[in-house]
């Protein structure tokens, strides 16, 4: 018999999240820098830099999960 091993799908899961926060930071983040154009707002600057940065370190947690449940 051959024998299997049988992972969590913790990290799937986890990484789909995180690609999920990804995509709704990354459309805030566009959002903001438009209003901020249209606008002139700094106020729109700084949420669309937050937007940004969430994008960036969830992306990166992502990657993360994926090396660290597989």
């Amino acid at each position: 018999m051959a024998e299997t091993k049988q992972g969590s799908d913790l990290g799937t899961g986890l990484s789909v999240l995180f690609g999920l926060i990804v995509v709704l930071a990354s459309i805030a983040t566009a959002t903001a820098a438009f209003l901020s154009e249209t606008q002139g707002s700094d106020t729109m600057q700084i949420l669309s830099a937050v937007g940004l940065t969430v994008a960036l370190v969830a992306a990166g947690l992502a990657v993360a999960v994926i090396h660290l449940y597989e």
